[in-house]
């Protein structure tokens, strides 16, 4: 199993987490408050998975959690997508974070991949 106090991806997650909330403190149209919550719950959630799991005893249930990491990676990859297109957010800001959690969730992935490697369980 990958070294848990050694987490690249967590590093990453929480540097995505900063961007995140630095490009949100720029929306200040009243009607896009929703998706400023929104995002920042969504890049939370993906650092906070990441460090719940990595305190886990067993590698199945860090799993479980790099599962909902991934799954909160995919949403706020989606909500950069409506930031751009209801332009909350500026294209810049857009391609910076977009590319931030690209680079997560191939993280998330891979380390995913190698603990079901780890578990026997391949390619599942």
């Amino acid at each position: 199993m990958p070294d848990p106090s050694k987490l690249i991806v967590l590093d990453k997650a929480h540097l995505l987490l900063e961007a995140v909330n630095e490009a949100v403190e720029s929306i200040r149209q009243p009607h896009h408050g929703e998706l400023k919550r929104q995002l920042m719950k969504s890049a939370l959630s993906t650092a906070s998975n990441i460090a719940e799991g990595r305190r886990k005893e067993t590698q199945a249930e860090f799993l479980r959690f790099l599962d909902i990491a991934l799954g909160s990676n995919g949403e706020l990859e989606t909500q950069l997508k409506a930031a751009k297109n209801c332009r909350a957010i500026s294209l810049n800001a857009h391609a910076d974070l977009a590319k931030r959690a690209e680079e997560v969730g191939r993280m998330l992935s891979g380390l995913k991949k190698r603990i079901k490697e780890d578990l026997g369980h391949g390619s599942e």
